[in-house]
C-alpha cells in the first residue's frame, strides 16, 4: 500500500464500507478506523424483511454483500477499537493521532479523509408520555429488528400481535427538542416491519399513526404501494399512553380530518424513532475544524459530500439522514470527490 496515494475513511458502518470499496477501486491506498470491535455499525442491525420470498429494499442484503466484498479487496488496511483523539494539519497534510484499545497509540497521515461515522438512533424516551420501559408492550422498531434478526420469523410468535399500532415521528420532526428535520427512514422501515409481521399473523389489525407519510426515495414507492390498503392510517398522534385493561396499551388521538377524540387500545406498539448526529459530532466536528448544520450534522458545500475544510469529506448520515441504499450512493460520491482532491495534488 506504501505505492498507493492514500485516505483514511473513519467510520466502518455502510457507507465508510461502501467509501473504501470505492478507493480502493480506484486504486487508492484506505485505512479504515472504526471505534467498535467489529464494522457494521448500525447498518449490521438491519433483518431481512423480504415478504413471500421478495426482497423489500430494507438494505439488509446490500450491507452483507459490501461487507464480504470488503474482505477480499485489496489496499484497504481495517484497524478495529481505534479512534481518533487529535488531528493535526502538517504541510498540507492531515494527521490523525489514535487511540487504541489496551491504550495503544497509532498515528497515520494522510492528505484526505472522508468521515462516515454514522448517526445515533433518538432515544424512546424523548418522548416521555409514551411510556418505553414502563409499558411492557411499548417497543422500538429497533427492538423489533432486533428481534427479527436474533430469532427470525419465529420472534413473531412471541409478540402480542392482535392489534398493532406503529406511531411515527418519535423524536423527529420535533422543533421542540431542536428535531424539527424528518429522518427520511423512519416511514420505510415501519412499513416494511409491518408487512412482516403482517406475513406472520395475516389476522393481526395494524394502524399507522403519523403527521404524514414520507413517500420519497428511489426505494418507497413500491413499498408504500404494497402497504395502501393493508393496513388503517391514521392522520394523527396519540398523547399520554397508559397502561390499558387487560396488559393492553391505551390512549386518545384525535382524528385530524374529523376532529373527534377517540380512544383506542393495542396488543402491541412499536415506536418508529429516527436518526441524529452521534454524540460525538461535535468533538470530532472540532478535532477537524468542521461546521456542523442547524440540527449538528457535518456542513457541506453544495456538492453535499465536501466540508469547508480541504481535503476532509463525508459520507453518509453522519451528514444528513439516509438509508441504506443512499448511505451507499452518498458515499460514491464522496470517494469520487476525494479522487479528484488526491488528483490534483499530485
Amino acid at each position: 500500500m506504501s505505492d498507493r496515494p492514500r485516505a483514511a475513511v473513519i467510520g466502518g458502518g455502510i457507507a465508510g464500507i461502501a467509501a473504501s470499496l470505492n478507493l480502493a477501486q480506484r486504486g487508492i491506498g484506505v485505512i479504515l478506523i472504526e471505534r467498535e470491535a467489529q464494522l457494521g455499525g448500525n447498518a449490521s442491525t438491519v433483518c431481512c424483511k423480504a415478504v413471500g420470498g421478495v426482497c423489500q429494499h430494507c438494505g439488509g442484503c446490500l450491507f452483507r454483500d459490501h461487507l464480504r466484498a470488503l474482505e477480499r479487496a485489496e489496499g484497504v488496511s481495517v484497524f478495529l477499537q481505534t479512534h481518533v483523539e487529535r488531528v493535526e494539519r502538517r504541510e498540507g497534510r492531515l494527521a490523525l493521532l489514535c487511540e487504541r484499545a489496551q491504550g495503544e497509540a497509532l498515528s497515520f497521515e494522510v492528505p484526505a479523509v472522508i468521515l462516515a461515522t454514522g448517526f445515533d438512533h433518538i432515544s424512546p424516551l424523548a418522548k416521555g408520555p409514551y411510556g418505553y420501559g414502563l409499558l411492557p408492550h411499548v417497543i422500538t422498531g429497533r427492538d423489533l429488528e432486533a428481534l427479527l434478526q436474533g430469532r427470525g420469523r419465529t420472534a413473531c410468535n412471541e409478540l402480542p400481535l392482535g392489534k398493532v399500532a406503529f406511531i411515527q415521528c418519535v423524536g423527529s420532526r420535533d422543533e421542540h427538542n431542536g428535531r424539527g428535520y424528518c429522518s427520511q427512514v423512519c416511514c420505510r422501515y415501519a412499513l416494511r416491519l409491518a408487512r412482516v409481521l403482517q406475513e406472520s399473523r395475516p389476522e393481526a389489525e395494524i394502524a399507522f399513526f403519523k403527521m404524514d407519510l414520507q413517500t420519497s426515495g428511489r426505494d418507497m414507492a413500491e413499498t408504500w404501494a404494497a402497504a395502501r390498503g393493508a393496513f388503517r392510517i391514521v392522520a394523527g398522534m396519540p398523547a399520554l399512553l397508559e397502561r390499558g385493561a387487560e396488559g393492553k396499551v391505551a390512549f386518545r388521538y384525535e382524528e385530524v380530518l374529523t376532529g373527534r377524540q377517540i380512544r383506542e387500545s393495542f396488543d402491541l406498539v412499536v415506536l418508529a424513532t429516527g436518526i441524529q448526529p452521534r454524540a460525538d459530532a461535535a468533538l470530532l466536528a472540532e478535532q477537524f475544524g468542521l461546521n456542523q448544520d442547524p440540527s449538528g450534522f457535518f456542513a457541506t458545500a453544495p456538492d453535499g459530500v465536501s466540508t469547508l475544510v480541504p481535503g476532509v469529506f463525508a459520507a453518509g448520515c453522519c451528514q444528513a439522514p439516509r438509508s441504506i441504499a443512499e448511505s451507499i450512493a452518498h458515499a460514491h460520491q464522496a470517494a469520487q470527490a476525494c479522487v479528484l482532491y488526491l488528483g490534483g495534488r499530485a
